[in-house]
Protein backbone atom coordinates (compact mmCIF):
# COMPACT_ATOMS: atom_id res chain seq x y z
CA UNK A 1 0.00 0.00 0.00
CA UNK A 2 1.34 3.58 -0.72
CA UNK A 3 0.95 6.68 1.14
CA UNK A 4 -2.35 7.52 -1.17
CA UNK A 5 -3.84 4.06 -0.42
CA UNK A 6 -3.43 5.06 3.53
CA UNK A 7 -5.18 8.02 3.63
CA UNK A 8 -8.39 7.19 1.50
CA UNK A 9 -8.59 4.32 3.88
CA UNK A 10 -8.46 7.05 6.82
CA UNK A 11 -10.87 8.73 4.43
CA UNK A 12 -12.96 5.90 4.18
CA UNK A 13 -12.51 5.33 7.98
CA UNK A 14 -13.51 8.90 9.32
CA UNK A 15 -16.53 8.60 6.61
CA UNK A 16 -18.35 5.38 8.20
CA UNK A 17 -17.62 6.33 11.62
CA UNK A 18 -19.44 10.02 10.85
CA UNK A 19 -22.21 7.46 9.44
CA UNK A 20 -22.35 5.77 12.97
CA UNK A 21 -22.49 8.51 15.23
CA UNK A 22 -25.52 9.89 13.38
CA UNK A 23 -27.24 6.65 12.65
CA UNK A 24 -26.30 5.49 16.15
CA UNK A 25 -27.50 9.27 17.49
CA UNK A 26 -30.75 8.07 16.21
CA UNK A 27 -31.28 4.95 17.63
CA UNK A 28 -30.32 6.10 21.00
CA UNK A 29 -32.95 8.77 20.68
CA UNK A 30 -35.56 6.59 19.41
CA UNK A 31 -34.87 3.93 21.75
CA UNK A 32 -33.22 5.09 24.80
CA UNK A 33 -33.70 8.93 25.08
CA UNK A 34 -37.05 9.78 24.11
CA UNK A 35 -39.07 6.36 25.99
CA UNK A 36 -37.57 7.96 29.16
CA UNK A 37 -38.11 11.25 28.88
CA UNK A 38 -42.11 10.13 27.78
CA UNK A 39 -41.74 8.28 31.35
CA UNK A 40 -40.69 11.03 33.25
CA UNK A 41 -39.95 14.70 31.96
CA UNK A 42 -36.61 15.98 33.45
CA UNK A 43 -37.37 19.62 32.57
CA UNK A 44 -37.30 21.81 29.81
CA UNK A 45 -33.22 22.97 30.68
CA UNK A 46 -32.38 19.22 30.12
CA UNK A 47 -34.09 18.94 26.92
CA UNK A 48 -32.66 21.93 25.57
CA UNK A 49 -28.99 21.20 27.02
CA UNK A 50 -29.34 17.44 25.32
CA UNK A 51 -30.91 18.71 22.02
CA UNK A 52 -27.92 21.58 21.83
CA UNK A 53 -25.13 18.44 22.53
CA UNK A 54 -27.01 16.55 19.79
CA UNK A 55 -27.32 19.05 16.98
CA UNK A 56 -23.22 19.74 17.61
CA UNK A 57 -22.63 16.26 16.90
CA UNK A 58 -25.50 15.85 14.36
CA UNK A 59 -23.39 19.30 12.59
CA UNK A 60 -20.13 17.40 12.85
CA UNK A 61 -21.04 14.45 11.22
CA UNK A 62 -22.44 16.40 8.31
CA UNK A 63 -19.18 18.03 8.06
CA UNK A 64 -17.35 14.74 8.15
CA UNK A 65 -19.99 12.84 5.83
CA UNK A 66 -19.77 15.34 3.15
CA UNK A 67 -16.06 16.21 2.91
CA UNK A 68 -14.92 12.48 3.04
CA UNK A 69 -17.85 11.34 0.85
CA UNK A 70 -16.90 13.64 -1.71
CA UNK A 71 -13.59 12.40 -1.69
CA UNK A 72 -14.40 9.26 -1.96
CA UNK A 73 -16.66 9.75 -4.51
CA UNK A 74 -14.09 11.60 -6.57
CA UNK A 75 -12.02 8.37 -6.18
CA UNK A 76 -14.03 5.92 -7.53
CA UNK A 77 -15.52 7.52 -10.09
CA UNK A 78 -12.41 8.43 -11.41
CA UNK A 79 -11.67 4.25 -12.12
CA UNK A 80 -12.03 2.81 -15.58
CA UNK A 81 -14.01 -0.04 -13.65
CA UNK A 82 -16.81 2.55 -12.39
CA UNK A 83 -20.17 0.76 -13.50
CA UNK A 84 -23.61 1.98 -14.12
CA UNK A 85 -25.11 0.26 -11.49
CA UNK A 86 -22.76 1.57 -8.98
CA UNK A 87 -22.95 5.10 -10.29
CA UNK A 88 -27.21 4.51 -10.03
CA UNK A 89 -26.88 3.56 -6.44
CA UNK A 90 -24.70 6.18 -5.73
CA UNK A 91 -27.00 9.01 -7.18
CA UNK A 92 -29.49 7.39 -4.86
CA UNK A 93 -27.47 7.61 -2.21
CA UNK A 94 -26.06 10.85 -2.18
CA UNK A 95 -29.85 12.39 -3.01
CA UNK A 96 -31.19 10.62 0.31
CA UNK A 97 -28.16 11.79 2.11
CA UNK A 98 -28.47 15.48 1.12
CA UNK A 99 -32.58 15.71 1.84
CA UNK A 100 -31.72 13.90 5.37
CA UNK A 101 -28.80 16.63 6.24
CA UNK A 102 -31.18 19.61 4.67
CA UNK A 103 -34.53 18.37 6.80
CA UNK A 104 -31.59 18.52 9.97
CA UNK A 105 -30.01 21.48 9.33
CA UNK A 106 -32.76 23.40 8.63
CA UNK A 107 -35.08 21.54 11.28
CA UNK A 108 -36.89 23.74 14.31
CA UNK A 109 -36.82 22.32 17.35
CA UNK A 110 -39.91 21.54 19.14
CA UNK A 111 -41.07 22.49 22.16
CA UNK A 112 -38.99 20.06 24.31
CA UNK A 113 -38.92 17.34 22.62
CA UNK A 114 -43.04 17.00 22.95
CA UNK A 115 -45.67 16.71 20.16
CA UNK A 116 -47.55 20.06 20.35
CA UNK A 117 -51.02 19.64 21.41
CA UNK A 118 -53.83 20.24 19.07
CA UNK A 119 -55.25 18.80 15.57
CA UNK A 120 -52.57 18.75 12.80
CA UNK A 121 -53.59 19.41 8.96
CA UNK A 122 -52.84 16.26 6.30
CA UNK A 123 -50.45 18.23 4.75
CA UNK A 124 -48.78 19.02 8.26
CA UNK A 125 -48.98 15.47 9.54
CA UNK A 126 -47.15 14.21 6.24
CA UNK A 127 -44.47 16.46 6.47
CA UNK A 128 -44.13 15.59 10.57
CA UNK A 129 -43.67 11.64 9.12
CA UNK A 130 -41.28 12.56 5.96
CA UNK A 131 -38.96 14.94 8.85
CA UNK A 132 -39.59 13.11 11.91
CA UNK A 133 -36.55 11.41 13.90
CA UNK A 134 -38.28 7.85 12.61
CA UNK A 135 -37.97 8.68 9.43
CA UNK A 136 -34.45 10.05 9.49
CA UNK A 137 -33.26 7.06 11.25
CA UNK A 138 -34.74 5.36 8.46
CA UNK A 139 -33.34 6.94 5.98
CA UNK A 140 -29.61 6.10 7.74
CA UNK A 141 -30.02 3.13 8.11
CA UNK A 142 -30.68 2.43 4.11
CA UNK A 143 -28.03 4.69 3.14
CA UNK A 144 -25.98 2.41 5.30
CA UNK A 145 -27.40 -0.38 3.69
CA UNK A 146 -26.95 1.12 0.16
CA UNK A 147 -23.22 1.69 1.08
CA UNK A 148 -22.63 -2.02 1.39
CA UNK A 149 -24.21 -2.40 -2.52
CA UNK A 150 -21.74 0.25 -3.13
CA UNK A 151 -18.83 -1.96 -1.57
CA UNK A 152 -20.61 -5.34 -3.66
CA UNK A 153 -20.74 -3.16 -7.08
CA UNK A 154 -17.09 -1.79 -6.72
CA UNK A 155 -15.33 -5.58 -5.75
CA UNK A 156 -17.78 -7.09 -8.41
CA UNK A 157 -16.27 -4.36 -11.19
CA UNK A 158 -12.60 -5.16 -9.96
CA UNK A 159 -13.45 -8.93 -10.79
CA UNK A 160 -14.69 -8.55 -13.76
Amino acid sequence: MNVLDWILLAIRWAHALGAVAWVGGGIFYLMVLRPAFQRRDPGQETHRAIGEEFRGLVNTAIIVLVVTGAILTASRLTLDTVTLPYVAVLVVKVALALYMMAVMRFRRPSGGGHDEPGIMTKGASLRAAATGPTALLALGVIIFGLADVLGYLFENSLAS
